[in-house]
């Protein structure tokens, strides 16, 4: 086929060609990032040569019945490796920080994280490191292992072993000597740290290295075996110890990314879910205006085949035309994904780099699709040129009274995709606002005030921001209830029968409660009189009922007889609305470093000013650290908003793919029929009757489309909704607008083109046959 053919034949229908290309290349730049965002978080941590063999150690958590956690007892994992002979080694980790670093003269605020492990560190986990000493590095507890990145920070292009840096946290001023320089992975990892120092005193996570051929199952049967003589937390029964082998650690939500980043094994199905849906858009757009080209040429075929073209020389240059489409479709595709990558990344939190995407892991899948639908193009032209009819194009039912009733599923499930993706986004819409409005039973105009731990400036802080009277009321406390909290188990006797419960404790001074809006509704609350303070508590309305039967106020708090309880306060939120608010106890503390600040009324912006006045005054070489009760509560559900915006930009996609299509195959449409519409206007048509019978086909479309989607929307959106403890209703409005909204964008559409065909002059119109 010469080349002047070609680009004629492509011109000849550039409606269907450009779409054709534009559906195909969103496809692809919204896919390929969704597969290797996929295919990176499932490859997490590969690098690490023994993570097949590298396992944590967990234990039944006396808090939570049914639990595990990740906390061990010292001496268990070292008591495992003296005593089962499959343990080959251990390493324990706690993550730390350092509020300031005095680095090469300067002084940097940075706040590094900083991992305190055991001095085996690097033997056990794989990490390049510059200076090639793994055995030596980490030999005293004054040696420090830092990242290629912080010694090029603090040090410039020289490798600064044995250059002394200073770490400092509170009054504590500590120095360590650069023994090791590590280079940060580029692919994913779990363990996320700029620096590493020995520490062999923590009790936060044991990893332990088990030999080769070792069955984790029979390890753990074996550790319940001996469970009374390894060391554990115990409140009188010795639990269990657990493995978890290291690559599922990183999707273990349990952990709240205490070492580093964790990844909600739903993000992926999720991810793996919206990229079939675009990617099935773009197709089945693509297989309708294929459809419609196939048509369009169908006398272009007859002519040649009676002028004895073979049929292979007209599929080869149909197939020659498919290919140089999907080609500049390829290539617009990588434009596009340079364009969408940032906002991808925000989306999942991710840090996928573009040249990425030129893998070749990547280009193959991208390769792959491309021959798919070269596949299905030339299944439909020699379909076509073998029968002179396309029947793929659509299933073809007859009605009780002959007429034939084409029914385009390619169209149809391009709008059921659509209108699940926008049944979704209102719903995770809907249940952020819900979120949003929703009464904590905390004040969220509430400002925490964050201070230096070095700085024992708490109450003259509270005293200089109580002189501006956009304050209301100040508070000292360690944190705010929805920042950190302490977990506690107490046993207690009921009519002769021993039960448990872990209450969450909270701690404040005596404006506590009063600063955070929480209400009391019986009994007093503090006095501000430490001595008698300290012996006393409040609890919340949910530790209450566990004791219905009984008056608590006055009496010793149940399991602990150090405490009084003194009065009972309405529950409050303190974590996610995915979890039912639990018992609490609510103690004495005026010694915190955190104060919670709140305005007086419409003074927010006032009260903000101030506390950023006041902290340049009393800390002016520390950066302002405050954030509010609203901030942090959304914070709690980020994850929520990020969903709503990923589906949402997917369904906006979606909704674009379904459109342009409709608009080419109702442009098609409008010129088969011009000779019909021509006559309807002679026999007195109106305008408005011709638009309603171009339309009418469309508006079937979406009414089908509309009562497929709704009930898998409807139970997608139902599950969703299960994760949450407190939950918005999944209204019918919620339905009734996608229906809408989608339909009135296909009359947007299509309108248009059915306005022309149907305002033409019929006379114009019948000359075209």
């Amino acid at each position: 086929m010469k080349v002047k053919q070609l680009l004629r034949s492509l011109l000849r229908d550039p409606l269907n060609t450009s779409v054709i290309i534009i559906s195909i290349a969103v496809g692809l730049a919204c896919v390929n990032p969704l597969v290797l965002f996929i295919n990176r978080e499932l490859s997490t941590d590969n690098f690490q040569e023994n993570s097949d063999r590298i396992y944590l150690l967990k234990c039944d958590d006396l808090f939570n019945e049914g639990s595990k956690m990740v906390s061990v007892r010292l001496g268990a994992a070292e008591y495992m490796k003296a005593n089962f002979s499959q343990v080959e080694d251990f390493c324990r980790i706690k993550r730390s920080g350092a509020s300031k670093v005095i680095a090469n003269g300067q002084t940097y605020s940075d706040n590094p994280v900083i991992y305190e492990t055991s001095a085996n560190f690097f033997d056990i986990f794989f990490y390049e490191l510059l200076t090639n000493n793994p055995n030596s590095v980490l030999e005293t507890k004054k040696d420090i292992v830092i990242s290629d990145e912080l010694a090029l920070k603090y040090f410039g292009n020289s490798l600064p072993v044995g250059q002394i840096i200073t770490l400092i946290n509170g009054n504590t001023k500590s120095d360590y000597i650069i023994k090791g320089i590590f280079k940060k992975p580029m692919v994913n990892t779990q363990l996320h740290f700029d620096m590493v120092k020995t520490e062999n005193e923590s009790e936060r996570f044991a990893f332990l290295l088990l030999k080769k051929n070792t069955d984790p199952a029979e390890l753990e049967n074996i550790f319940a075996e001996n469970k009374e003589k390894i060391p554990n937390f115990n409140d009188g029964i010795a639990g269990r110890y657990y493995l978890e082998n290291f690559k599922q650690t990183y999707f273990d939500t349990a952990r709240a990314g205490q070492l580093g980043p964790i990844r909600d094994k739903s993000d992926l199905w999720i991810a793996l879910i919206i990229g079939i849906m675009i990617i099935s858009v773009a197709s089945f757009n693509y297989l309708g205006l294929i459809n419609n080209k196939l048509l369009y040429k169908s006398s272009e075929f007859y002519v040649r085949r009676i002028n004895c073209a073979s049929k292979l020389s007209l599929i080869t240059n149909f197939m020659i035309e498919s290919f140089l489409i999907l080609i500049v479709a390829f290539i617009l595709s990588f434009e596009i994904m340079s364009w969408l990558l940032p906002f991808f990344n925000e989306l999942v939190d991710s840090t996928i780099e573009f040249r990425s995407l030129f893998q070749a892991g990547q280009l193959t899948i991208m390769a792959a699709l491309i021959v798919f639908l070269l596949l299905i193009t030339f299944l439909f032209s020699l379909n076509k040129i073998n029968t002179q009819t396309i029947s793929l194009k659509s299933n073809v039912w007859i009605n009780s009274r002959g007429k034939i009733i084409q029914i385009p599923v390619f169209n149809i499930i391009q709008l059921a995709v659509t209108l699940i993706l926008l049944v979704c986004s209102l719903t995770i819409i809907k249940q952020m606002n819900f979120i949003s409005k929703k009464d904590i039973g905390l004040d969220k105009e509430i400002v925490e005030i964050k201070l230096p731990y070095q700085y024992n400036k708490a109450i003259v802080f509270k005293e200089e921001i109580l002189k501006n009277p956009a304050v209301a009321m100040v508070s000292v406390t360690p944190a705010s209830p929805l920042l950190e909290h302490i977990m506690v188990s107490f046993h207690y006797t009921d009519n002769g029968v021993e039960k448990q419960y872990g209450p969450s404790i909270f701690k404040g001074d005596e404006n506590f409660i009063n600063t955070l809006g929480i209400k009391l509704t019986e009994g007093r609350n503090f006095s501000g009189n430490s001595t008698s303070d300290n012996k006393n508590c409040i609890i919340n309305k949910s530790l209450a009922v566990k004791f219905s039967g009984s008056d608590l106020i006055g009496t010793k708090l149940p399991g602990y007889n150090d405490l009084t309880i003194i009065g009972i306060v309405s529950d409050f939120h303190y974590s996610s609305l995915k979890n039912l608010i639990a018992p609490c106890i609510i103690t004495f503390d005026n010694t915190g470093n955190h104060l919670l600040v709140r305005p007086s009324v419409n003074q927010s912006v006032a009260m903000e000013q101030g506390i950023r006045e006041t902290w340049e005054k009393l800390i002016p070489d520390y950066p302002l650290n405050t954030e509010s009760v609203r901030d942090r509560f959304e914070w709690k559900h980020r994850e929520n908003k990020n969903y709503a915006k990923l589906i949402g930009s997917c369904c906006f996609i979606s909704l674009f793919l379904s459109m342009i299509g409709l608009f080419a195959i109702s442009f098609s449409s409008g010129k088969k029929r011009t000779k019909e519409t021509g006559i309807r206007k002679i026999n007195g048509a109106t305008v408005f009757q011709v638009m309603f019978l171009l339309n009418r086909d469309f508006i079937r479309w979406v009414l089908i489309a509309f009562i497929i989607a709704s009930p898998i929307a409807f139970y997608i959106m139902h599950k969703w909704l299960q994760n949450f403890a407190y939950k918005t209703e999944l209204s019918w409005w919620i339905f009734a607008s996608a229906g809408i909204i989608s339909i009135g964008i296909a009359l947007l559409t299509i309108s248009w083109q059915s306005f022309r065909a149907a305002a033409k002059n019929p006379v114009d119109s019948l000359r075209y046959e």
